[in-house]
């Protein structure tokens, strides 16, 4: 067993431990020496990927950052200069104020989303009224909807549901979901609540026509905007500040694509009524 050990950690293979011997005993010692190399193997895979993801975050970050910044200061650097005339100089310090204004939004996501994923972060887990919260959320919405021309197709069922959740987490995931199908929708948007057994499941969907099967797989990574000629439109967090969210209220999301048609879920277990 030792001999068997020192080439595993050699990494001279990768065969674990004989557990096939006379001695129950070190039979026995041998299973649980296996145990530990799977967690071992299995924890090495989660640092890897997670320094991957850091790597990545990083990069992105500072892209996201530096890109908006360079703009700002060549816009402002273009209205000190003495040929400018009055108007042009309006013009270019309310496009270097527009690109601020987007600046301080990816900081402020980022800023969020680093809270909710870290291990101190706790949300107020208490019984919600889904569908009564998703109709005050719609209901916010109601002149973005209409300064877009659309008219949502809403579709609630008469029965109220009741989840064990964060009031203040749903919210903000039902507002995310929908600015992120008014932002990036081809056309009109569907927004469903439905039961299916034990759970209950907010589903929406918009049309998107230049969403691609890897866009869909990656739409929860941080910073990842899917459609790159409209990614000035957003950050890439909201959709993974929904992620985190969900996860820890024990919910679950996915998104698949259904002929050029994104489909969020959100879906959460019904709590049984007293």
């Amino acid at each position: 067993m030792r001999m068997q050990l020192e080439t595993y950690n050699d990494g001279k293979t990768n065969k674990k431990i004989d557990v096939a011997l006379l001695d129950k005993e070190i039979e026995g010692l041998g299973v649980e020496i296996n145990r530990l190399i799977d967690r071992y193997i299995v924890q090495n895979k989660k640092r890897i990927t997670f320094e991957k993801e850091q790597k990545r975050a990083i990069a992105s970050i500072s892209h996201d950052l530096r890109t908006p910044l360079t703009s700002i200061l060549g816009y402002i650097q273009l209205a000190e200069e003495e040929e400018t005339s009055p108007e042009e100089k309006q013009e270019m310090l309310r496009i270097a104020k527009e690109r601020a204004e987007r600046l301080e939004v990816l900081l402020k996501d980022f800023f969020e989303l680093s809270i909710i994923e870290s291990a101190e972060h706790q949300l107020k887990l208490e019984n919600i009224q889904l569908k009564q919260l998703i109709i005050e959320v719609l209901m916010s919405f109601y002149d973005r909807f209409h300064e877009n021309n659309m008219e949502p197709t809403i579709e609630l069922p008469d029965a109220e549901m009741m989840i064990l959740a964060d009031k203040s987490a749903i919210s903000r995931v039902i507002e995310n979901l929908i600015i992120n199908a008014i932002t990036h929708s081809d056309g009109n948007i569907v927004i469903r609540m439905e039961q299916e057994g034990k759970y209950v499941r907010l589903i929406i969907k918009n049309t998107a026509e230049n969403l691609t099967k890897l866009d869909v797989e990656r739409m929860f990574d941080r910073f990842y905007t899917g459609d790159r000629a409209r990614s000035g439109k957003s950050t890439g967090l909201g959709l993974a500040i929904v992620k985190s969210l969900m996860e820890k209220m024990n919910g679950s999301i996915t998104a698949e694509l259904v002929q050029n048609e994104l489909v969020i879920i959100c879906e959460w277990t019904i709590l049984e009524r007293e």
